[in-house]
């Protein structure tokens, strides 16, 4: 069996109007996985969405490399038609939900304990973020302004919900 690893660079797209419905707005979490696969979106995305704290969905962009990186954005870019769909469905609800926040972190395999990053079988994850070392088990990924990502898969809700309150401050039990 192939160990998984945790990617060297992780992009997390935190969008806080994708989890709210009943807010008036139409759901874009199925709208952008029909945009993403219909127009080929040139790299895999994980989506989660919180089930504590603020709702939100993270879009999830793992990549091995600078050089991975840099070609999923060309390709990209190279894509007009689905920049400009996922533009569009951004731009709808600018004014009405907080703007999205975009970082790519880099994997801290130094500060990572416990929990292995393991995403095959994992339907939820506790995620802790935190300014300093959290100092609670996971696969840790700081981002350029000093945000820190600790992820923690599980299978299971129950385990997530366990777990997560334990973790402090900043953590959320996701999907």
């Amino acid at each position: 069996m192939r160990q998984e690893r945790p990617p060297a660079i992780l992009q997390i797209y935190r969008d806080s109007g994708e989890a709210r419905p009943r807010s008036g707005l139409p759901d874009g979490r199925g709208r952008r996985r029909r945009i993403c696969a219909e127009l080929k979106f040139p790299h895999s995305i994980l989506a989660i969405e919180s089930l504590r704290g603020p709702k939100e969905v993270w879009w999830l962009n793992a990549f091995a490399s600078e050089d991975e990186k840099r070609q999923a954005s060309v390709e990209y870019a190279r894509n007009p038609s689905l920049v400009a769909a996922l533009e569009g469905i951004t731009g709808r609800k600018e004014g009405l939900t907080e703007a999205p926040v975009n970082a790519y972190a880099s994997y801290q395999a130094e500060l990572s304990r416990g929990a292995p990053w393991k995403v095959a079988g994992a339907r939820f994850f506790v995620v802790t973020i935190a300014a300093g070392d959290p100092r609670v088990p996971g696969s840790v990924f700081d981002a350029p302004d000093g945000t820190r990502f600790v992820f923690r898969p599980y299978a299971a809700r129950r385990e997530a919900d366990s777990v997560a309150p334990a973790a402090g401050p900043g953590t959320s039990a996701s999907i």
